[in-house]
């Protein structure tokens, strides 16, 4: 007998070719989709890249589809004709007859009613208190992908419905959902995923970038069922494998594991492949299908379950023999949001037990292992295990929790918890190196230092802290004055942006291996760990060559999109790392930006025109531009329009407005008119705002056409 896959695999490409009639490239604008899954009976109808981002199939005698962004079927994405006709298939598929005539009812998705109607369909507002009578009026249900969230009772009479021969659309985003439910479950908690993953359609929490086509959305290796068994008789390119992976393993992230066997088969053939286990590349799939498995059995096991992973000893580090299990109570401020360290690290695959006093149940108070919170699924190749951080929420007195990996313990605080300073004690952990300026003196330093304890070390000033490995403080003799560096580089951040102070310490965090770039703003930032010596050798951070990307990533974390306009997103940041090269280094002109390849990129970028498109994807080129009027002006008009920004509560427009905003405030702090240097450098401005500013004195730097 033939599986059940192969059986449908006819009228899946019958119903394929009836929904992608007339169907090119979808359109969505400003949009990010999300992929989706399909398995079972279930067939790709759109892929992106790689990954499919629209799926449909059976669901008993009815019919449902899945997309990755509601998006795809809004107003202005409706004008692509692509986009239109789907819309027209989709409904006629759906309702197994013409889009005329057809009754559409809407759980959300109110945006399309006038484009139901205009194709002869008319629209029907569901009910949900009388759900079961609503959808007797209907054909054709549009719903939300959270619509009936914590509704068990309504999602099974909607599935109910459709498998009595009726159709349902449902759209992700699913990573916007996860955003807006960081403490729910894809799989478990978002209706839409828990009414259709049975039937082998899915929303993944992952991202799609790209337009979806039709072209290609019959490969085999979208589909997961096909794309496993493909896996299983090998022969695949890279590419194949990096594709067929990706289908299996979307599908198990949101899959109950339950397959015994098919479980014990991956386990098995995860252990066949190449015996160097990292990197882990597309050249051994079932390593990396399996690394999912994993990952959810640690989700779903009770602590004293957890075992630690063979990998833990390649990354984050092994604990040593002679390290002791302690006990330790530490207060916690809780006006201070975010990660709190204790100077504690979690031993793979051992109990920790934390105890916080009755009040703070239920707070959003919550225990994290790990400081290496980047996840790295999607990356073509994992050099350490893909997700080793983890939050666990403290909603009982008493918590126990394990990590496969172990990791530094944090107690993390919501923003605006209004529960003072409690008391925490962590029990089971082992102590681990944690300097706190102004706190810690040199003798418990070193002696923390020549404890047997956790592989990963916390260097705490006031306004900045550092996860680095001990490796990284071999070392480090003088601690204070390390991070007297740290906290003066903070100090001028917060000094050159006019930002106010925030309730907690920005961070850097050291990992083998980042989901994004060389390093990446965020909290924490995170790099590479090639840096990891640098960010304790003060003579080095204080040296000739300036710690460039330690600058550049922490203007990110202070940068305002009001302020930033197209073209500036990495170059309004790099005004810091201008700004702390010059006060910490001495170097006004650093690496690239020294003034003879400044200058020379200027002279080339004029004598073309100063065509736009060239300065907004060149951020040297346009930084170059800032850095004139710092030459002519100083940092103090800087400092003064960033802080005019946020004291008049300036919100441009996206666009010329923004352009037209900076130009004019910029031009008032240096009591010039900048309008012809604007012109000069082909940055456009309106005429409007150019004669705004037309009363102050003229400026035009040396070597600039006078305009």
């Amino acid at each position: 007998m033939l599986p059940v896959f192969l059986l449908g695999f006819v009228q899946a490409t019958s119903d394929r070719s009836q929904l992608v009639e007339g169907v090119d490239s979808l359109i969505a604008p400003g949009a990010l989709p999300g992929p989706v899954v399909a398995s079972k009976s279930a067939f790709v109808v759109l892929r992106t890249g790689d990954a499919p981002t629209v799926s449909a199939g059976p669901v008993g005698a009815g019919r449902a589809m899945v997309a990755g962004h509601g998006g795809f079927f809004n107003k202005d994405s409706l004008l692509n004709p692509s986009n239109s006709r789907f819309f027209i298939n989709t409904l006629s598929w759906l309702g197994k007859r013409p889009a005329r005539g057809l009754r559409v009812g809407l759980l959300g998705f109110d945006g399309i009613s006038s484009a139901v109607q205009g194709q002869g369909a008319s629209t029907v507002n569901i009910d949900r208190q009388r759900l079961s009578r609503s959808l007797q009026e209907v054909d054709v249900l549009f719903m939300e992908q959270n619509a009936l969230d914590g509704d068990d009772t309504s999602q099974r009479i909607v599935v109910s419905w459709i498998k009595t021969g009726h159709g349902l659309f449902t759209a992700g985003p699913a990573w916007g959902w996860q955003q807006l439910n960081p403490a729910k479950n894809l799989r478990t908690d978002m209706s839409a995923n828990r009414m259709l993953l049975p039937y082998g359609l899915g929303l993944s929490g992952d991202y799609a970038d790209g337009s979806p086509v039709a072209q290609g959305s019959d490969d085999p290796l979208l589909q997961t069922d096909t794309a496993l068994a493909t896996l299983r008789k090998g022969g695949l390119t890279p590419a194949e494998s990096a594709r067929a992976t990706g289908a299996v393993s979307r599908m198990l992230s949101l899959s109950p594991l339950d397959d015994k066997g098919l479980m014990a088969e991956i386990a098995r053939l995860a252990g066949t492949e190449d015996g160097k286990k990292w990197p882990v590349g597309a050249t051994m799939p079932f390593s990396r299908i399996y690394g999912v498995i994993k990952h959810r059995t640690w989700e779903a096991a009770a602590p004293e379950k957890v075992k630690a992973d063979p990998s833990a000893v390649f990354f984050p580090g092994p604990v040593p023999k002679g390290a002791k299990r302690i006990s330790r109570t530490v207060p916690i401020d809780t006006k201070i949001p975010d990660w709190h360290g204790l100077g504690l690290y979690a031993a793979p695959g051992e109990v920790v037990e934390v105890t916080i006093p009755e009040i703070a149940r239920n707070k959003g108070v919550g225990v994290r292992i790990g400081s290496h919170t980047d996840t790295l699924w999607e990356a073509a190749e994992w050099q350490r295990f893909p997700e080793i951080s983890r939050r666990w929420p403290l909603d009982t007195s008493k918590t126990k929790i394990a990590s496969p990996f172990g990791g530094t313990v944090f107690i993390d605080v919501p923003a605006g918890s209004s529960l003072g300073s409690i008391s925490v004690t962590v029990k089971g952990a082992v102590p681990a190196p944690r300097y706190v300026r102004g706190k810690t003196t040199l003798a418990e330093w070193k002696r923390m230092v020549a404890e047997p304890g956790g592989p990963w070390v916390e260097l705490e000033a006031n306004a900045i802290i550092l996860s680095v490995p001990r490796s990284a403080i071999a070392n480090l003799k003088d601690p204070e004055t390390l991070m007297a560096y740290w906290d003066e580089t903070a100090d001028l951040c917060y000094k050159l942006y006019a930002a106010p102070r925030r309730p907690r310490a920005e961070r850097y965090c050291v990992d083998r291996q980042i989901s994004n770039g060389y390093m990446h703003a965020g909290y924490p930032i995170m790099t590479w760990e090639d840096v990891a010596t640098t960010f304790t050798d003060v003579k080095k951070l204080r040296g000739n060559e300036t710690p460039w990307g330690f600058y550049h990533e922490l203007g990110h974390n202070f940068q305002e999109p009001t302020w930033t306009f197209e073209g500036t997103g990495e170059v309004t940041n790099n005004l810091f790392s201008l700004y702390a090269s010059e006060k910490l280094n001495g170097i006004p002109h650093p690496g690239g930006m020294n003034l003879k390849e400044r200058n020379e990129r200027t002279r080339n970028y004029l004598a073309k025109g100063a065509p736009y498109s060239e300065w907004i994807a060149d951020p040297f080129l346009a930084l170059g531009m800032y850095d004139q009027i710092r030459d002519a002006f100083g940092w103090e008009p800087f400092t003064e329009v960033f802080a005019n920004y946020r004291r008049l509560k300036l919100q441009p427009a996206e666009g010329i407005a923004q352009r037209d905003e900076w130009m004019v405030q910029i031009s008032k702090a240096t009591g010039r008119n900048l309008g012809p240097f604007f012109t000069a450098w082909g940055v456009p401005t309106s005429e409007e705002a150019r004669k705004s500013i037309a009363d102050l004195p003229g400026w035009m730097p040396e070597g600039m056409p006078q305009k």
